[in-house]
């Protein structure tokens, strides 16, 4: 792990918390009463979720965002027009994103599901976003990619907002995987690629260089054009619809990395 400045480049299985209705991810924390398998992190392993919600929300509440590019035009225009969207964003953004998205779903009132890999990582993950009172659907393209599709059908016909990182769990980094395409195909619901730079992160020697933020650091929140997957796209429609979310999403990760640019243009 080393500090840097960022660079440019399944039976459906979701863990329930109490929450509200229409709260999408709570200021509040809600302890999940749902029974779960124990973390494998030793005796303090099901204390992970406490601990990293106080981290993702104390970090996050030193940060200070700087830009947030089009994010009016997707809160008023196309969520009001659309009820609900599908957020796509990198895997190694997420850190900074659930921290900002939780607050933004909460302020418009609306609902949120992420999906989070069935792997032993994703368990602290998930039950960490339990913990803060969200919603999840297990699975990923590499394993259960059904149940989480039909899980995340079930969400967006129920008014939910889902995200996903079309190139986790596990890479390559960068480049999208085409379930997040299905998803939009299937449910009629636009995809809005988002990217989050951070002026100054630690970045972790990970398959995708997953950035945690410095803390007292600015940040910028770029959201894309909403991507509208035609019902009856065959599978060269779609391969092109993928391609495009990927250039999309690095697009916006080069920009929202490129703080020199942003200074000068400011």
């Amino acid at each position: 792990m080393k500090h840097s400045s960022t660079d440019a480049p399944k039976s459906q299985n979701p863990v329930r918390p109490p929450a509200r209705a229409g709260s999408g991810l709570n200021e509040r924390p809600h302890r999940p009463t749902q029974a779960v398998r124990a973390l494998p992190f030793g005796p303090l392993g099901n204390q992970i979720p406490a601990i990293a919600t106080a981290v993702l929300r104390t970090l996050g509440r030193t940060c200070r965002v700087v830009e947030r590019r089009n994010e009016e035009y997707t809160a008023t225009r196309v969520l009001g027009e659309r009820k609900n969207i599908i957020f796509a964003t990198w895997h190694n953004r997420l850190f900074y994103g659930l921290y900002y998205w939780s607050r933004w779903v909460y302020r418009h009132g609306t609902k949120f599901s992420l999906l989070i890999s069935a792997s032993k990582d994703g368990e602290m993950l998930a039950r960490t976003i339990a913990y803060m009172g969200g919603d999840v659907v297990r699975g990923s393209s590499s394993r259960r990619g059904s149940e989480a599709l039909l899980g995340l059908l079930d969400r967006l016909r129920r008014g939910y907002n889902c995200a996903v990182t079309p190139d986790g769990p596990r890479g390559p980094r960068y480049r999208a995987h085409a379930g997040v395409v299905l998803l939009a195909q299937k449910s009629g619901v636009p995809i809005i690629p988002i990217s989050v730079g951070l002026k100054r992160a630690l970045i972790f020697n990970s398959w995708d260089k997953f950035m945690l933020p410095w803390p007292m650091t600015q940040a910028r929140i770029l959201y894309g054009d909403p991507v509208f997957v035609p019902p009856d796209a065959d599978d060269t429609i779609r391969e092109h619809f993928r391609k495009k979310v990927e250039d999309d999403l690095n697009a916006l990760t080069r920009d929202a990395d490129d703080w020199d640019g942003w200074r000068r243009r400011s």
